[in-house]
């Protein structure tokens, strides 16, 4: 009788492997790994910190960098249109219409006190050149400080930012005050025509009685 050879020697399957690991091994090592796992989490929650912080940073620095180019831009504007108003030509305009509203002051003050009660025309072209060289002197004054203003916010630049604010206020009255002299000059100017065909120089007691110095100062100015 032949006897088989003896089958060779298997592994038997992984599924019924025992493992001789130390359960307390174990817990050890998967507490390690949890604290590495936890330490690896606060360092990239730190990194990602400090990346928000510098974007942070980096937007707000950016927003600063706009914010001067910004007001670098409305100071040259502003300035600009400053330096256009202070050419001589201006400026030899205000000056005579400081000196024609000085003259229209004086002239209207005069005779509003000399002119009799019932000279309605007289006193009403005085007070009209009282109100319109006040005005005059004021549209001067204005477009000297306005000169100043310039002449500041060139020097100081773009940090003065007060300066700006000021010279767009100062720039907005002189405007207003030239309109309203405007209109002020333009009706002395009708009234003064409507009394050129019956205007008496030499009755006092007449609705239309003017002396004449100040008739022809109403026609000179107006």
């Amino acid at each position: 009788i032949e006897v088989p050879p003896p089958l060779p020697a298997t592994r038997p399957p992984e599924m019924y492997k025992i493992s001789n690991d130390n359960p307390e091994d174990k817990k050890k090592r998967l507490k390690e790994k949890e604290l590495e796992d936890v330490e690896k989490g606060v360092e990239e929650t730190e990194k990602e910190k400090m990346v928000r912080e510098k974007e942070a940073e980096e937007q707000e620095r950016l927003r600063m960098e706009r914010r001067r180019r910004t007001q670098e831009d409305m100071v040259k504007d502003f300035v600009s249109i400053l330096e256009n108003m202070m050419n001589p030509r201006q400026a030899l305009t205000s000056m005579m219409s400081a000196i024609a509203g000085l003259i229209s002051f004086a002239v209207g003050v005069v005779y509003v006190v000399q002119n009799p009660e019932h000279a309605m025309k007289a006193n009403e072209l005085a007070i009209i050149l009282i109100a319109y060289g006040v005005l005059q002197i004021l549209l001067a004054t204005t477009y000297f400080v306005t000169c100043v203003q310039t002449s500041i916010a060139v020097t100081k630049g773009v940090e003065d930012t007060f300066q700006i604010v000021i010279g767009v206020i100062i720039a907005g009255v002189y405007v207003v005050i030239a309109f309203v002299s405007l209109i002020i000059g333009l009706y002395g100017f009708y009234k003064t025509l409507a009394l050129c065909s019956s205007v008496d120089y030499f009755n006092p007691s007449s609705r239309t009685f003017v002396p004449k110095t100040e008739f022809c100062t109403c026609l000179s100015v107006f």
